[in-house]
């Protein structure tokens, strides 16, 4: 019998399935530095509340994600309306995409860029208009002003991911103003933000009282939930309560042991300083000592480093994964060929790490 397209089942021509890493299922004996994961991990309080919650695997977890929600509109000053939470920002990012979807005008992002944000706008029907990275790598911000103008959204990534480069609160407020005057929602999509310099770090949490802004942060990273897959949103009222509405087709989104994870770690905010400080100053002592090596890395001010491998770039990684069972990830895929993201690990071990680099760069070959 021959077999028939099924012609309910879309294609999307530009989208390739996400092919997770054989390390991320077993990670055992592996210096994990391709993901950007939290080395020292999750508070104590955190683990222990998510290991209390498993008790009640019985029950659904809140459809509003509370009590998690509550504690999220006390921590930042807000209304609980101008709060949602969700299966990791992977799931809020698609929730945004979706409640934007109405819109004739191209939704704004950057190239070279966390590939959620195209993925999601495409599978719902945007428009998708990618402004090129900055010459000095990272955000090009007069670039995405101009493209604002014309545009139903503006997505940017600050921290960036892959670069690590951050945009400052003076430029940050531009860009808030330009999207305000052109009519465009900005989404600030925020997962690093615990890792940049408060000092000079823009943020978008100052302007939450307005409207036609989102701020998007995570407890993967600085929190150290990755595994547990947890998520938020904040800001503009008509967009969260649109996300909330399009969430009901996924009512109990966020499970009971991520909730109460989540919730505990929220609450200990010295380990989170001490992992920020730590990461600090492990990304400090890596830059320094890959400096020594010849390699190149961007200014950064998240748990990675963008760092320059050259043309052997993909050689490197794989041999650096298969001989010294350490993982970096190769960016050719996000268009910056020539460069690996390095997850900064723990102080101690940025010996280990930068000793079997400079070893997989002289068996590549690899000349600076």
């Amino acid at each position: 019998m021959m077999s028939q397209d099924i012609q309910a089942v879309r294609r999307f021509a530009t989208l390739a399935p996400f092919r997770a890493s054989p390390a991320a299922h077993d990670p055992r004996d592996v210096m994990r530095l391709a993901l950007s994961e939290n080395a020292a991990g999750a508070s104590p309080k955190a683990l222990a509340a998510a290991r209390a919650e498993i008790e009640h695997a019985h029950w659904y977890p809140h459809s509003d994600g509370e009590p998690l929600r509550g504690l999220l509109a006390r921590h930042y000053g807000l209304p609980a309306q101008k709060v949602i939470v969700g299966n990791g920002l992977d799931e809020i990012i698609m929730l945004v995409a979706l409640a934007t979807s109405g819109s004739t005008k191209p939704t704004v992002v950057t190239a070279n860029t966390f590939a959620g944000y195209a993925a999601s706008l495409e599978i719902s029907g945007h428009a998708v208009s990618a402004v090129p990275q900055a010459a000095a790598g990272g955000i090009d911000l007069d670039g995405v002003c101009e493209a604002a103008a014309g545009a139903a959204a503006v997505v940017v990534c600050n921290p960036h991911n892959p670069t690590g480069t951050a945009l400052n609160a003076e430029q940050v407020k531009t860009l808030v103003e330009v999207c305000h005057d052109a009519g465009a929602l900005l989404v600030l999509d925020e997962a690093y933000a615990e890792f940049a310099d408060a000092t000079w770090f823009g943020s978008g949490l100052p302007y939450l009282h307005g409207r036609g802004i989102v701020v998007l942060r995570t407890f993967s990273k600085a929190y150290g939930l990755a595994g547990l897959r947890c998520g938020y949103a904040l800001g503009d009222e008509d967009l969260i309560g649109a996300m909330t509405t399009i969430r009901t087709a996924l009512p109990y989104n966020t499970n009971r042991v991520a909730l109460a994870a989540a919730a505990a770690a929220l609450a200990d905010q010295q380990h989170l300083r001490n992992v920020v400080n730590d990461c600090a100053v492990a990304r400090q002592v890596l830059r320094t000592r890959l400096a020594t090596m010849g390699v190149q890395t961007l200014p950064s001010q998240t748990n990675f480093l963008l760092a320059h491998l050259g043309d052997d770039a993909p050689g490197i990684v794989r041999r650096l994964a298969d001989e010294h069972r350490i993982h970096i990830r190769d960016m050719t895929g996000l268009g910056l060929s020539g460069w690996a993201r390095i997850g900064v690990p723990l102080t101690r071990h940025v010996p280990v790490l930068t000793s079997a680099l400079s070893s997989a760069m002289a068996a590549t070959g690899s000349h600076h």
